[in-house]
């Protein structure tokens, strides 16, 4: 991943993280808007780690 998509997915989270902010200031629910973050941060790496995974074991063979 380049510095171009490493800076692109940051400001995708950020947009992500500030929406959430302002839906909880409007009378949203802190509980499921940190769930919700949660959730796609830990899906994001988790498929970012098998992608890595899987480059690592092709170079291996």
């Amino acid at each position: 991943m380049g510095d171009e998509d490493r800076r692109k997915r940051a400001a995708e989270q950020e947009a992500r993280a500030l929406r959430a902010l302002e839906s909880i200031r409007n009378g949203g629910d802190l509980g499921r808007e940190t769930l919700d973050l949660s959730n796609e941060y830990s899906d994001g790496l988790r498929t970012r780690v098998a992608a890595w995974f899987r480059g690592a074991r092709s170079r291996k063979d």
